[in-house]
């Protein structure tokens, strides 16, 4: 069993807030306020757009959605199950201008407004996880979520670095004095893939503990020979009412996924994919890994301090260990018999563990007779990660048949296996604030600040000596808006808000890039929110200016390394529809489109001007369109359709992923009040595509048209 160092004195700082709260409650509690019990019966609202729910990825006042200069999706639960989103990917992918999926070993990415890598920033329940957006993100069954909340624009002032195209909060189901039902969810479908997951909550003392408990498993595989995938997931969670004004909430999140012969994908034929390739799996290695394990511990704690004043403190801690052995990169080599030349022999592991604690109070009241809600909090933590590898050296193996690769060992490609590499530690604080002030009952000013610092150390254990670096960044954000309620149902705001953003992962910058500066961003923001129709419908439209300087991307001929990229800009228009005309009908659509180029970056010898060209994975065109119809209150039939535009992989804008349209089918049956049967045709066109590139001479080929039959029992 592996045991992780843990420090006692860091570990003090993140429960400090906890500590020091529980004992200001103890002198104070009775004077304040009892805390209101939130109780939800029957359904949750069904709009796909829920204008009139708060959302605290997009601000920690505690204001809807509609009043939030900026845009904000929610995916609740009952949305991904209509949907049949069974992984994050999924579920996300249907968020206006979002794109991505699996990346090979970099787990998931996706682009947003123009921008990929540490442009979009993950969030475990409001948690970051410092030093790369990419490294915590792994495929994740929906079923353990309540919710996943989607910010688009600069998140900064929310969160600290990172975030400039879009922020992505996946939250845990909570417990809950309400009873809740048990459930039970079991789904077969396409290449021997099982779902299943168990879930229940309700109430262990009445008006004084509760719980949620949801465990998850999957098996399943692919289109690709030899891969198969196992994800395990436990979330459970206490809810301990201490008294009438005080909360706390434990919670317990175990991770465990663990992948045979992962596929990194096919290479390019001639700049093309190949469909006479696409089941064909080159990282076939008989001692292949790729698994990780993962545990999650919050300490959250809800305080009604008086009347209008709340107090919030989260205690987290985080600890993953992941493991790779493969080899990942592939070239076409054309001829009488075609061969593939396989390159970067991998072995290599993290160490990762994050502590910290946030602690926030909101105050709502008047400042000069206005209504005022008012944020002010800090948050402290410190990241530790170990890497052992061996350098990703290339390969002495001969080039193999491109249609029947051999399984070998590692061994046989190179004789280098990993040792410890890096010891790195970030050690970060900060303080940050939201306002919104109501100058009348229709106008709202909205600000936020934030102070970040943040200090980096490397030790270099590949290098003579072990040498050290260091590098301490300090920087503020903000963000400021109007937001006017031109009518009761519809909303126009206006926004600029600033952002910051590391040169590349933290955690791995070899040491001649150590020294990087800080990228920054601007975006200016406009947008409309509005309800229609009694009701029956919403709508959103947002357009965008996003400006990025000092930009730093991965260097062709050594990934590790970062090239400087003097500007990048985006521009783009977003619009989101949800209408629901008749108890029959429910249509969910929409349509983003990003202009997104360099503005000023140079590279090879001599230098030549990439100017004006496009960045990689960034498609200027995307668009979802769901329809649901019920013939019968017991029979719901429904159909996705989805269109991304083409994409470029390489910064030259020579190889490019093609565009694409799948569309999916599906079919829900009633059986009773607590049975329910379903079936679905996920690429019923079998469509041939490709859904990202690793490196730039191959490409990762979506599953073919699946099946799936499905069976949901509430009790």
């Amino acid at each position: 069993m592996k045991h992780h160092r843990f420090k006692p004195a860091t570990l003090a700082l993140a429960v400090m807030g906890a500590l020091s709260a529980l004992g200001a409650q103890a002198a104070h509690a009775e004077d304040a306020k009892e805390l209101p019990t939130i109780s939800v019966s029957g359904e949750r609202q069904k709009s796909t757009i829920p204008l009139d729910l708060p959302a605290a990825t997009g601000s920690r006042l505690g204001t809807t959605i509609r009043e939030i200069p900026a845009s904000v999706d929610v995916i609740s639960q009952e949305l991904m199950q209509e949907r049949g989103d069974r992984t994050m990917i999924e579920a996300v992918g249907k968020v206006t201008g979002m794109t991505g999926g699996r990346v090979g070993g970099s787990h998931v990415a996706f682009s947003a407004r123009g921008f990929i890598e540490n442009g979009v920033t993950w969030l475990y329940n409001g948690v970051r996880v410092p030093g790369s957006s990419n490294f915590s993100s792994r495929v994740l069954d929906t079923a353990n979520y309540d919710r996943i909340e989607v910010l688009r624009g600069p998140a900064a002032v929310l969160n600290g670095e990172g975030g400039t195209g879009a922020t992505i909060n996946l939250i845990s189901r909570a417990p809950s004095f309400d009873k809740q039902p048990f459930e039970l969810d079991y789904a077969f479908s396409s290449y021997n893939s099982h779902r299943l997951h168990a879930g229940m909550g309700g109430a262990i003392k009445e008006d004084a503990v509760a719980y949620r408990a949801d465990i998850s498993t999957n098996r399943f595989g692919s289109n690709v020979h030899g891969e198969r995938t196992e994800l395990d997931r436990f979330t459970g969670s206490l809810l301990f009412k201490l008294s009438n004004t005080l909360k706390l909430t434990l919670e317990l999140d175990r991770l465990h996924d663990d992948v045979e012969d992962l596929y990194y994908g096919t290479p390019l034929v001639n700049g093309r994919i190949s469909k006479s390739l696409r089941r064909i799996n080159y990282n076939n290695l008989t001692d292949n890994k790729y698994k990780s394990d993962t545990t999650w511990l919050r300490a959250n704690l809800e305080w009604q301090v008086a009347p209008d004043v709340e107090v919030h403190n989260q205690a987290y801690y985080y600890d993953s260990f992941r493991d790779w052995r493969d080899v990942d990169d592939f070239t076409y080599i054309a001829g009488a018999t075609p061969k593939v030349r396989r390159n970067t022999w991998a072995d290599l592991d993290h160490d990762h563990q994050l502590v910290g604690n946030r602690l926030d109070a909101l105050f709502k009241g008047t400042l000069a007779g206005m209504d005022n809600r008012f944020v002010v909090g800090t948050d402290i933590n410190r990241t530790d990660f170990k890497t052992k590898r061996n350098g990703f050296p290339a390969g002495t193996e001969a080039p193999v048949d491109a249609y029947n690769p051999p399984s070998v060992s590692l061994s046989s490609g190179t004789s280098v296996f990993k040792t410890l590499a890096r010891d790195v530690t970030i050690e970060q604080w900060s303080i940050f604030a939201e306002d919104q002030l109501s100058l009348t009952s229709k106008l709202k000013l909205v600000g936020g600040f934030r102070h970040d610092n943040f200090k980096t150390n490397w030790t270099y254990f590949d290098q003579a000596g072990a040498p050290k670096e260091s590098k301490a960044h300090t920087f503020n954000s903000w963000r400021a808006g109007v937001v006017y309620d031109l009518m009761p149902d519809t909303t126009v705001y206006a926004s600029y808000a600033t952002a910051v953003e590391p040169g590349g992962s933290l955690v791995i910058l070899n040491r001649n890039q150590s020294q990087l500066d800080l990228t920054t961003a601007k975006q200016f923001e406009l947008g409309v929110k509005q309800g229609f129709w009694g009701g029956k419908g919403e709508w959103t439209a947002a357009a965008y200016d996003i400006e990025k300087r000092n930009v730093f991307v991965p260097d062709p001929a050594r990934p590790t390394n970062r090239l400087a990229v003097g500007q990048q800009s985006s521009r783009g228009l977003e619009l989101t529809l949800g209408l629901r005309p008749t108890r029959q009908w429910q249509l969910d659509g929409n349509i983003a489109y990003v202009h997104a180029r360099y503005d000023d970056y140079s590279a090879g010898n001599p230098p030549v001007s990439f100017n004006g060209n496009q960045p990689r994975f960034v498609p200027r065109w995307l668009a979802n369109l769901g329809v649901q119809y019920k013939p019968v209150e017991a029979l719901t039939l429904g159909a996705w359709a989805r269109h991304v535009d083409k994409a470029y992989i390489n910064d030259a804008n020579t190889l490019q992923l093609p565009s694409y349209t799948t569309l999916d089918l599906s079919a829900d049956y009633t059986y009773s009040k607590t049975t329910q049967v379903g079936f679905r045709i996920r690429n019923a066109t079998d469509a041939l595509y490709a859904e990202s590139a690793y490196g730039s001479t191959q490409v990762l080929i979506a599953n073919p048209r699946t099946y799936e039959l499905s069976l949901r029992m509430r009790f």
